[in-house]
């Protein structure tokens, strides 16, 4: 691998990380604007977003498992 190549990656790296960081300080101020400003609307954001969290998790596993085999 070129010294080049070798340096884009981990420059590509910190540019998806930033864009994570970015993404989730985003969400954190949103949510704090939606616990402000409707709650009930919260509660149900807070439901979908576990229900995301169960079917990425399962995902997962089904992936994990077919690589395994």
């Amino acid at each position: 691998m070129s010294k080049a190549a070798s340096q884009r990656l981990p420059n590509a790296l910190i540019k998806v990380i930033d864009l994570l960081v970015e993404s989730r300080i985003r969400i954190d101020a949103l949510e704090q604007i939606l616990v402000k400003t409707n709650p009930v609307a919260y509660e149900l954001y807070l439901g979908a977003i576990e229900s995301l969290q169960a079917q990425k998790a399962a995902e997962v596993k089904q992936v994990l498992s077919q690589m395994v085999r």
